[in-house]
């Protein structure tokens, strides 16, 4: 009796543990997840400052190697590597700024001259649209309630149309905060690529031996070599698309083509929603000069978008990080559900980062399964081991 009161007590005990435990882990969680949405602004410009390491990092990379001059090795050092780079693109863009700022700065002040006719002729046009919908109503003899319920229906439309934009540009103006963010990045930068090393070495030696801390090593450099990747795809799919939006936009005689390829350029870099902004203030635009002339930018930017979208932007990301088209296409739609804009922007980098994740826990686990196996033609003592063979990481540089 008195051992299985004991043991009752003892199992009473454990499962007090295990509750404590779980509810202590949830709690923490909790608390965790709370603290990570709190502080999702700076967390989204320490993403965006490690975005700009990567973009930078080659070019510091060779700036450090060695040069021997009559048997001395001379090295600089990477703080002055890092400056030279930083003043390398400010030259860059100050001279990029030089060749396309006189066109770039013509078209923005005739489209800022512009805008009210622009304007003005949307207006005219939405009422010419009402007066001959009126018009033909009337002709084929509708009923005054029909009328008077279309008409009513369009109003609260264009109200409904008012309040989004209103809405949307108060919520422009919450950006603001994002003004200091190009002085912040590159001064993250600085720092996170001069300490890089250090930073690695500090946290692998948090590790408790030396087979978690090679596997540790091999992670962060599959981790690097997906975002790098990921930066590059990036960068190369702005410069496609602002190139020929500028090419294109000129031989079909859109107006104010260096403007609108600039801006479709730059807004590349958010995948889904930014060329779809872009397309609908270039459209918007054109539709104000002619109408044949909107139609043959829209069947332009369709066509650039398909090609886009689904042939070379997935080719050029799967290539760099190992990824399937299809697999890139429900990351930013899963992205856009998820996290918005911000969702949209992180999908790709984070589904390539679980890949890497998981291929290192499957190679992890490979070294962790050893199996001891006793050759038969050798003594009763003697034993053999076993060691099935480690995937190696599948990112390239």
């Amino acid at each position: 009796m008195k051992e299985k009161l004991h043991q009752n007590s003892e199992m009473i005990r454990l499962w007090t543990q295990v509750v404590v435990r779980v509810i202590f882990l949830l709690a923490g969680l909790a608390i965790a997840s709370w603290l990570l949405f709190e502080i999702r602004t700076l967390l989204l410009l320490l993403v965006v400052s490690i975005f700009f390491c990567y973009l930078v990092a080659p070019i510091v990379h060779f700036l450090e190697q060695p040069i021997y001059l009559a048997s001395h090795e001379i090295r600089i050092p990477r703080a002055v590597a890092i400056t030279f780079v930083y003043l390398l693109i400010a030259v860059v863009l100050f001279a990029g700024a030089q060749l396309i700022w006189p066109p770039l700065s013509q078209q923005v002040a005739d489209l800022a001259k512009a805008l009210p006719g622009y304007a003005k002729s949307a207006e005219t046009g939405v009422n010419k649209i009402f007066n001959d919908a009126n018009s033909w109503m009337r002709h084929v003899k509708l009923p005054p309630q029909w009328r008077d319920a279309v008409f009513t229906r369009a109003s609260e439309l264009a109200n409904s149309l008012a309040g989004w934009l209103t809405e949307s540009l108060a919520g422009a103006l919450g950006y603001l905060q994002y003004l200091t963010w190009p002085i912040l990045v590159p001064i993250l930068s600085f720092f996170l690529l001069k300490d890089a090393v250090s930073f690695e070495q500090n946290m692998i030696a948090l590790l408790p031996n030396e087979r978690l801390q090679k596997r540790a090593h091999w992670l962060l450099m599959d981790v690097s070599r997906t975002l790098a990747a990921y930066i590059r795809a990036q960068i190369t799919a702005c410069l496609v698309v602002g190139t020929v939006m500028m090419i294109g936009l000129t031989v079909i005689g859109a107006p104010y083509p260096v403007v609108l390829g600039a801006i479709a350029g730059l807004l590349e870099f958010i995948p889904l929603v930014g060329p779809l902004i872009s397309a609908i203030v270039i459209f918007g635009l054109t539709l104000t000069v002619s109408f044949k002339t909107a139609l043959i930018v829209a069947l332009f930017l369709a066509v650039l978008r398909m090609v886009q979208d689904y042939f070379i932007y997935p080719k050029i990301v799967g290539r760099g990080i190992k990824m399937h088209p299809m697999v890139v296409i429900m990351a930013i739609l899963a992205g856009a559900e998820i996290g918005g804009l911000i969702g949209i922007f992180l999908s790709i980098p984070v589904v390539g980062l679980v890949i890497v994740f998981y291929n290192h826990y499957l190679a992890f686990r490979g070294i962790q399964n050893l199996r001891v196996v006793t050759d038969p033609q050798e003594g009763e003592g003697e034993r053999q081991l076993s060691v099935p063979p480690t995937p190696e990481p599948v990112l390239e540089k």
